[in-house]
């Protein structure tokens, strides 16, 4: 019976703390979301911001003293969802990676307490910078001699040159990590003396494809190395014909080669692609553009790109193709003016043009996020008219090195 009594006893017990417990949550005020705050910078409206802006915003109080954390949301949304960064514990904060250029964007600030309710700021919007267009040179003689009709890419993060003509055809190789300092990895390398030729990174190695030679030859022998200093001949003679003036680019894991001028003395538009650089398969022998030397050809937005050139007049046509057989054109007429002999690359998420020839040497740069429109971002570059210059992108700057301004040139400049 006394255990029945204290079974009893310790049940009453029971429920009693439990109701007073609850009755104790139920008297609990709720949690509030932190107090009310206001975005600072980037200003409202602010204009020509820098790519990486430095954002700041007021401080959220929370009324219960909870610690607050940030979310930082930026975007071209009329609300914008793209969070740029999450968690922050100060009121300010600097992205690591740029916004992009000549864009419009809106921001906001979510605050977030440690029990999970959430306040929201103001929106701002701004836009940021264009292309920051320097005033002088990264070096206005580089160690490399004077030329034109060279190659640069960009391998094992530093600007590589690859040949050219400086007065006699060049087979020597450079690279410099920052654009002022050129070491040559090769003076001579076992490929042929050329100019004309394409060369592109491929398979982590470097890759030199055909050209024109001491021989007065169009080439279709295919060289890669995997240090600029030792090469190697992936094969003598390609199937597609010897030729000049053409492109070539890296797009679903092969080697591509467009257009060009050939022996025969043909303009051509075919295009050609290989997995190895030994095998080529012909994609198309007549691309519906025109057949063209001295284009340029990236790729963007997953599809191969072909840009001007010349065909007998000068173009400013611009086509696209998703699997190098099928070809659109973006616009038959862009706003800048015929040309070949230009460089091309991809910066900034944006198609960019740089200089070339249109009947006399350019040095405007224009760019497009699409294709179809295009802006100029400067008529008139700091560096003079030229065309067989080339271009590259490395450290988020846009390059230009060397070229014909009516002699051979061994500067180089670097845009962001």
């Amino acid at each position: 019976m006394k255990n029945i009594f204290k079974y009893i006893t310790v049940i009453l017990i029971t429920l009693t703390i439990f109701n007073c417990s609850k009755n104790d949550d139920e008297g609990a005020a709720p949690n509030q979301a932190p107090e009310a705050f206001a975005l600072i910078a980037v200003t409202n409206n602010d204009t020509g911001v820098d790519v990486k802006p430095n954002f700041s915003w007021q401080e959220a109080v929370d009324p219960e003293n909870d610690a607050v954390s940030y979310s930082l949301y930026v975007g071209n949304e009329a609300d914008p969802t793209t969070l740029l960064a999450e968690n922050i514990s100060s009121t300010n904060y600097q992205p690591t990676e740029r916004l992009l250029m000549y864009a419009n964007y809106n921001w906001k600030v979510v605050a977030k307490d440690s029990k999970g309710a959430t306040t929201t700021s103001n929106m701002f919007s701004f836009a940021t910078r264009g292309l920051n267009i320097p005033t002088q040179a990264v070096t206005t003689n580089a160690a490399f001699s004077a030329r034109l009709s060279h190659t640069s890419v960009v391998f094992d993060n530093k600007l590589w040159l690859i040949g050219g003509n400086d007065g006699s055809l060049k087979n020597d190789v450079w690279y410099s990590a920052n654009g002022i300092s050129w070491t040559a990895a090769t003076a001579s390398a076992p490929f042929s003396g050329r100019f004309r030729h394409s060369s592109v990174v491929f398979d982590n190695k470097l890759w030199v494809i055909g050209g024109f030679d001491a021989d007065l030859a169009q080439k279709n022998d295919v060289w890669y190395s995997a240090d600029g200093i030792t090469w190697t001949e992936a094969t003598a003679n390609a199937p597609f014909s010897g030729r000049e003036g053409h492109s070539s680019v890296v797009f679903d894991n092969k080697l591509w080669v467009i257009g060009g001028f050939d022996f025969d003395g043909a303009q051509k538009n075919d295009v050609w692609y290989s997995a190895d650089g030994i095998t080529w398969t012909e994609a198309t022998a007549s691309a519906p553009f025109s057949g063209r030397d001295y284009h340029s050809s990236v790729v963007f937005d997953n599809k191969l790109w072909v840009i001007a050139g010349y065909d007998g007049s000068r173009k400013n046509d611009v086509w696209y193709s998703a699997d190098g057989i099928s070809w659109t054109a973006a616009t038959a007429n862009a706003p800048f003016s015929g040309r070949y002999l230009h460089s091309s690359v991809v910066f900034d998420n944006k198609l960019w043009v740089i200089a070339g020839y249109d009947g006399a040497r350019k040095n405007d740069v224009w760019y497009s996020a699409d294709g179809t429109i295009w802006t100029e971002a400067t008529a008139s570059a700091p560096f003079s008219g030229r065309y067989l210059h080339s271009s590259v992108v490395l450290d988020n700057k846009l390059w230009v090195i060397a070229g014909n301004d009516g002699s051979g040139k061994n500067d180089v400049w670097a845009f962001d």
